[in-house]
């Protein structure tokens, strides 16, 4: 059996949400007892309540969470300033939790702590882990290395999803809970294994400009080169002198396939002929400038929801949970409503929930190594 229960709250303060979000969940749950939770909500709430409260009712969960720029679940839709929880029970699937801190200045070291301490509290289940939920620090997510340091312990290829924690305003002072410690410059992980069935689509929202070309020099994420022209020519000679920040992306084809992840350009030297982006870039990639319109993003929203539900291996999807960029959010307008509704629309009576991240995870393709997003759409869902 494997079960995911669902509550939200819009109420602005922490313990009569938190109360609200598990009196939706408590008629469904009866007897049983939770196995592990995941936690969405607004920066402006007092966490550590809302952990003292959970804890106090179901003192051995094992529970993550993050502050976001928004949150998305089936209970009440899309919401600027809630809190929102999902709950896993299961008699089949062994659930961890692990955390890792000081990802700013030591992210594989954060990364590997966080992946250690999942896999040591496995009892009954070790060996037969089959994916992880990854919750950031936003501060150099997609350089920090703690992708490294997960992938050390779990695998090259070990599939792992999740977002960057966010807030408003782009804030960047985020926070993360881990059971009932609430933490800023962390990653928390949960770890799934067992006899558990997932799939996941990852679609992001570039519309290219551009020809693809080969990325002739590169130092972790300062591109040097792109073909013949310096990376900074390269993004002029399609863009003019438009900020690139937010406005036009890079599509990275690791394999010179046609699957891609999307990266922004935060910074340019215009003397170095460089451009720096918000994660890292292999040599010898692909790469194709584009730009991220209200079409592309929606189209590109339910491309990933139909794919991850095409890929599904077994007969019942018991949950969904989703990560959409906050830069779609600012792109979309009031008109980012219209991602709830598409999950909606194509997991009816499915319980989901997610946020909108500063990032994203997950890897490219299956087989492949996870990675750091930006401007994406992360769909995963999970069964018995």
């Amino acid at each position: 059996m494997f079960d995911a229960l669902v509550g939200q709250s819009e109420d602005v303060l922490e313990r009569e949400a938190t109360e609200e979000a598990l009196s939706q969940i408590r008629p469904r749950l009866g007897n049983r007892l939770p196995q592990a939770a995941i936690l969405f909500c607004s920066i402006e709430y007092d966490h550590s309540v809302i952990l003292d409260i959970v804890n106090k009712e179901f003192p051995s969960i094992d529970l993550i969470g993050c502050t976001t720029d928004g949150e998305i679940c089936s209970h009440s839709g899309f919401t600027d300033d809630s809190l929102v929880l999902i709950f896993f029970v299961s008699d089949t699937v062994e659930i961890r939790s692990g955390s890792g801190f000081g990802v700013s200045s030591e992210g594989a070291l954060a990364g590997e702590q966080a992946a250690l301490q999942c896999v040591s509290k496995l009892q009954n289940k070790k060996g037969h882990e089959k994916f992880a939920v990854i919750l950031s620090d936003p501060i150099s997510a997609g350089i920090s290395g703690v992708d490294i340091g997960i992938k050390k312990v779990l695998g090259e290829n070990f599939p792992v999803f999740g977002g960057v924690a966010a807030a408003h305003s782009k804030r960047r002072k985020t926070y993360q809970m881990i059971n009932n410690t609430v933490a800023t410059d962390s990653v928390v992980l949960l770890l799934f294994a067992g006899e558990v069935h997932f799939s996941f689509g990852i679609r992001g929202g570039h519309s290219p400009l551009g020809l693809r070309e080969t990325v002739s020099h590169v130092e972790k994420n300062t591109l040097y080169k792109i073909g013949h022209r310096t990376a900074y020519d390269y993004f002029r000679h399609y863009i003019g002198d438009i900020d690139m920040f937010m406005n036009y992306c890079l599509a990275v084809f690791p394999d010179c396939s046609d699957d891609y992840y999307v990266l922004s350009a935060p910074s340019s030297d215009s003397k170095l002929g460089s451009v720096s982006l918000n994660g890292y870039v292999p040599e010898d990639a692909e790469v194709q400038i584009g730009t991220a319109d209200r079409d592309v993003i929606a189209s590109s929203c339910l491309e990933s929801v139909q794919g991850a539900i095409d890929r599904y291996p077994g007969k019942k999807i018991a949950a969904a949970l989703v990560f959409s960029c906050a830069g779609r959010k600012m792109i979309m307008g009031t008109k980012i409503i219209e991602e709830y509704e598409t999950v909606k629309r194509l997991l009816p009576d499915i319980p989901f929930s997610g946020f909108y991240c500063y990032g994203e995870f997950g890897p490219v393709q299956s087989d492949s190594s996870f990675r750091f997003h930006g401007t994406t759409f992360v769909t995963l869902l999970v069964g018995e």
